[in-house]
């Protein structure tokens, strides 16, 4: 529990920041004018609980229990994923700005961190909102440190990423992260990051895209999820 720090300080956010400024600020210029590939605002509003003050509330005070009711092993039953019975919760942490330079800082958001573990597969799921831009952008160093992936690669990711529609999970080319954008309750933008092991997973991308489409419907539908019981926590 308590507040992370996102890897990949120095240059590599600098150059990641730089190169993706001005796609986002024309994609807000482009959903401004309604142009929103993830559909109808009022929609997304209808159908989405969370809002970038829930989780910039959440990543204050994460607790000791994921803040966003994920029920990773429900969601592993779906993806067909072996041993779905075996999640174990390890770990809550949140972050908020810290300097103006930060990503999140320069990007008026939060994110919560949730490390789960699923047989010998170690598992986080980031929830990031942002005011301004597109919040798997925030995460882009993350990304880039999990998949490792190189800078060209992670730059086309982040291009593709900005055009992804909500609830569509973006793999990487390695298959251990996927990111959903996700319906808002409100102004800005959210997402889910699904990230697997590092730079490789057992899992099948078709069960990673599942897993993520599933874990991307239970973030909006909270109220549903709310009821679940969270996994055994272990002490390790």
């Amino acid at each position: 529990m308590g507040e992370r720090k996102i890897p990949g300080g120095g240059w590599t956010v600098a150059v990641v920041v730089a190169a993706v400024l001005a796609s986002c600020s024309q994609q807000a210029m482009d959903e401004s004018r309604g142009g929103d590939r993830g559909g109808d605002r009022s929609e997304q509003q209808r159908s989405a609980p969370l809002s970038v003050a829930a989780v910039e509330r959440m990543a204050a005070r994460p607790g000791t229990d994921c803040p966003v009711h994920y029920d990773l092993a429900g969601a592993a039953r779906a993806a067909g994923v072996a041993g779905a019975g075996a999640v174990e919760a390890r770990s809550v942490e949140g972050e908020r700005p810290d300097g103006a330079d930060s990503p999140l800082a320069q990007a008026g958001g939060a994110l919560v961190d949730c490390g789960y573990r699923l047989g010998e597969e170690r598992i986080r799921l980031f929830t990031v909102a942002v005011t301004k831009g597109t919040a798997v952008n925030v995460l882009l160093p993350q990304i880039q440190h999990d998949a490792a992936l190189s800078m060209d690669a992670l730059l086309a990711y982040a291009d593709r990423a900005r055009r992804a529609k909500r609830g569509e999970p973006l793999l990487t080319s390695t298959g251990n992260v996927a990111a959903v954008r996700l319906p808002t309750a409100g102004d800005g933008d959210l997402a889910l990051v699904l990230s697997i092991g590092k730079h490789h997973t057992r899992l099948s991308r078709d069960q990673v895209t599942k897993l993520a489409t599933h874990l991307a419907d239970q973030a909006r539908s909270q109220a549903s999820a709310r009821g679940s019981r969270p996994p055994e926590r272990s002490a390790g």
